[in-house]
């Protein structure tokens, strides 16, 4: 369905519910037929008009672009001016047995000091980079902690990856030591389809949990 047909569909919807809710008969006089389509526009107002044009833009979109605070989109501006903040397709949002509040970014304490951190996975070619910014409002530094090969989708690319914070002294396993420890300081757990990594921060750099020494 393309975005003039859908937003046709969806200016007479709206137009005949507005119709209806005053008493009034339908915009052509006509209970039997649609309204015809100049005279639900010059009934609707730009107001609505721009809500529609934003429901069928989404719609026809067919992805989910969820926002950065100010804070980390900034810094990304400076350090990396010719990525882009990945999106994420409905499929993989559509799944319930994950409840990440934004699979974008995460803030936390990754390096042990007082200041905050953020994590945050962006889009440069056909990869999704999953990239630290260590204590700001200081001059943050930048680290990377993962690099994962994006899905191409309809022409688009797009990352299937959530990130959710590992909350330090979590009660974690290692299942190549066979023993169970608390995190020492948060950690970054990069969520895939069937899969879940835990990355931590080791002298300077992230690592697999599993790969501490």
């Amino acid at each position: 369905m393309n975005l003039i047909y859908m937003k046709r569909l969806i200016l007479q919807f709206v137009a005949l519910l507005a119709l209806a809710s005053c008493g009034s008969d339908s915009a052509d006089g006509n209970y039997n037929r649609a309204a015809d389509e100049d005279l639900i526009e010059e009934q609707v107002g730009s107001d609505t008009q721009s809500n529609i044009d934003s429901i069928a833009q989404a719609t026809d979109e067919g992805n989910i672009l969820y926002p950065l605070p100010d804070t980390l989109t900034k810094l990304l501006e400076q350090r990396q001016p010719r990525a882009r903040v990945a999106t994420l397709p409905d499929e993989v949002m559509a799944t319930k047995r994950l409840q990440v509040e934004n699979p974008l970014y995460l803030r936390g304490n990754l390096n042990g000091n007082s200041t905050p951190d953020y994590a945050v996975q962006v889009l440069q070619n056909d990869s999704i980079y999953i990239l630290a910014f260590l204590d700001y409002p200081q001059k943050a530094k930048e680290v990377k902690v993962a690099t994962y090969p994006a899905r191409q989708l309809n022409g688009e690319w797009y990352s299937t990856y959530q990130l959710k914070l590992a909350p330090q002294d979590s009660l974690v396993r290692n299942p190549r030591k066979q023993q169970t420890t608390t995190l020492k300081t948060d950690g970054i757990s990069v969520i895939e389809e069937s899969r879940t990594t835990l990355y931590v921060l080791q002298n300077g750099r992230f690592i697999p949990f599993d790969a501490q020494k």
